[in-house]
Parts: structure tokens; C-alpha cells; sequence
């Protein structure tokens, strides 16, 4: 079977399939009376994204670690426990928070994983023809470059070493690139010779690009100048634009339709829950709780500026 294969057959069975064979309690690390099972890595694996949750279960250092993560963190909830900590009422409210926190996140995926009713497959066609520029491939130039810099040189001196290597070029006697190696003082010739291979148009400075937008294929055009020096350079090669099949793009599209949908439904259910009639907010409660400082005080803070001693005899 092709790893490809394979591993598309594992993110489609259940995790209850791959692990049909390992009961709930059995124990993976355990202290006396502290153990972490197997059915605590499965609860932990309702933390992971649903379509990532099959892989996680099938790396033994992944498992392993989370079995090692949550012991240790058993054993200091339980000393936590033993030292009163829990019995604080503020801390109890933190303890219903972080619960409300995972069901919240669980009811949400449940959301999520609700069936879609639309057909996916022609709206993703309906975007893909209302919206032909975004499935465009960009524009590419193969290019050929020589940089003469003036490192070491006036001006005058480098636009005539320019102008000279440009002539020899463009006179057609000597290989572009052969003349690269011995004159450009480009950089990067050390790794490319000279040949810049495909990019965009746009990543070159403003007089290159303007120049190569008027260029043919085979065309040696130059000096032109920018704030790197003189540049001689060859049009290899021009691809244009071109649209994108549908079929390179569907999978894409439909991904991105069937994730809108999915977030809509958490969204509107949020938006429920505010949009309430029975809902109440004591907006004057909640000011109570807000710590106002002085914005001249903040503003001296930033500044470094030593605060004003307060009136003698104050207290």
C-alpha cells in the first residue's frame, strides 16, 4: 500500500477502532494509587483537532510523552489537593472555568461536524467562474543578469564598464552568461552565474521591472541604472498568466466553503447566546471591577519620570 493510501486509511478509522483492543483502564504509569490509562490518553486526544487525532496515535514518543504529561500533572493536582488548594472558592470557580472551557470547545466541534446541506462542489464552481483573477497563475520572466556596481568606482567609471559589457553582449560573439562570470559584481553569482531562473517581474527594483515589461524573448537590455549600480540584463524567457483548472483548485475550494460553514454554525450559536432577550448585564457591576489610574500617572510612568511626592502629612 502507498504511504499516501495508508495513511488516508488511518485518518479514516476511529479511535476506538485502533485501540479496540486496549481497554479503558489499563494502566500506562502509575504511584500507588496515582495511574494514568489508556482511556485518560484517549480523553486527552479530545484536546487534538479531529482530523489530527489518528495521526497523534501513531508515534509511540507522542503517546508516550502526553502518558508522561498528564502523570505529572496528576501527581501535582494531588498535592495540590493536599494542600487545601482546591477548597479555595476562587479556585473552584477557576476549576469550573477550565471545564466549562473543554465542553465549550467539545460542543463547538459537535457543531462543526454536523452534515452540510449544500453541494459544496457547485459553489465551489460558482466561485471559480465569478471570481477568474483569483485563479490565475502569476506572470514569470527567466532572467539573465549582470551588475555592475561602484564598488571602487566613480559613476563615470562604472556606466562605461557597463556600456562595454553591454556591446559585448548584445553583439551576440560571447555567451551572456560567460560574461557574467567574469564582470557582474553581483553577489549571488557565486551560487546562480547569473542566471536568476523564473520570478515574478515584481521582485526586481523599479527600473529592472519597468524595463523587462517592454522586453521580447531573447532581448539584452541596459545599462540601466538603480541604487545597486548598472544593470545588463537578457529576457530568457516570459510566461504568462494562466487560469488555473478547476479540478487543481476544487479540493481547495470546497475545504474552504465546508469550514466557513462550519464556523458559521459556532458563530450564530455565540451570537444567540448575546442576542438573548433574558440576557442581563450589569454594566455597573462590571466597572467595579475595572482599576482606574490617573493617565498623567501612566503617561510619567512611560516617560521615567518620578512620581510627585504626595502632600506632607498625607496618609
Amino acid at each position: 500500500m502507498k504511504p499516501l493510501i495508508l495513511l488516508t486509511a488511518i485518518a479514516g478509522l476511529s479511535l476506538a477502532a485502533l485501540a479496540a483492543d486496549v481497554a479503558p483502564d489499563t494502566p500506562l504509569i502509575s504511584e500507588g494509587s496515582l495511574v494514568v490509562d489508556a482511556g485518560d490518553v484517549e480523553a486527552y486526544t479530545l484536546s487534538i483537532p479531529a482530523d489530527r487525532r489518528a495521526d497523534f496515535r501513531t508515534d509511540y514518543d507522542r503517546v508516550a510523552g502526553v502518558a508522561d504529561g498528564l502523570f505529572v500533572r496528576r501527581s501535582l493536582a494531588a498535592k495540590a489537593k493536599a494542600a487545601g488548594i482546591d477548597q479555595d472558592p476562587i479556585v473552584q470557580r477557576r476549576l469550573r472555568q477550565v471545564q466549562e472551557a473543554a465542553l465549550s470547545d467539545l460542543y463547538a466541534e459537535k457543531l462543526r461536524a454536523e452534515p452540510v446541506k449544500i453541494d459544496l462542489e457547485q459553489r465551489a464552481r460558482e466561485l471559480y467562474k465569478a471570481e477568474p483573477d483569483k485563479f490565475m497563475t502569476p506572470e514569470l520572466v527567466h532572467i539573465e543578469s549582470i551588475l555592475v556596481d561602484l564598488k571602487g568606482r566613480t559613476r563615470e567609471m562604472a556606466l562605461a564598464r557597463a556600456k562595454d559589457v553591454y556591446e559585448r553582449a548584445a553583439a551576440g560573439k560571447e555567451d551572456f552568461l560567460q560574461l557574467a562570470a567574469r564582470y557582474s559584481d553581483d553577489p549571488s553569482k557565486n551560487k546562480n552565474g547569473g542566471d536568476l531562473g523564473y520570478n515574478s517581474p515584481k521582485s526586481f527594483v523599479d527600473p529592472v521591472r519597468e524595463a523587462i515589461d517592454k522586453m521580447k524573448k531573447g532581448e539584452i537590455v541596459g545599462p540601466i541604472e538603480s541604487d545597486y549600480g548598472f544593470h545588463i540584463i537578457k529576457l530568457v524567457d516570459r510566461k504568462l498568466p494562466e487560469r488555473i483548472p478547476f479540478e487543481a483548485v476544487k479540493r481547495n475550494l470546497i475545504k474552504a466553503e465546508r469550514d466557513k460553514v462550519e464556523q458559521k454554525r459556532v458563530d450564530q450559536a455565540v451570537q444567540a447566546i448575546r442576542n438573548s432577550p433574558t440576557v442581563v448585564t450589569n454594566r455597573e457591576n462590571v466597572e467595579k471591577l475595572v482599576v482606574k489610574i490617573d493617565p498623567n500617572v501612566i503617561q510619567r510612568a512611560l516617560k521615567g519620570e518620578a512620581q510627585p511626592a504626595p502632600p506632607q502629612g498625607a496618609k
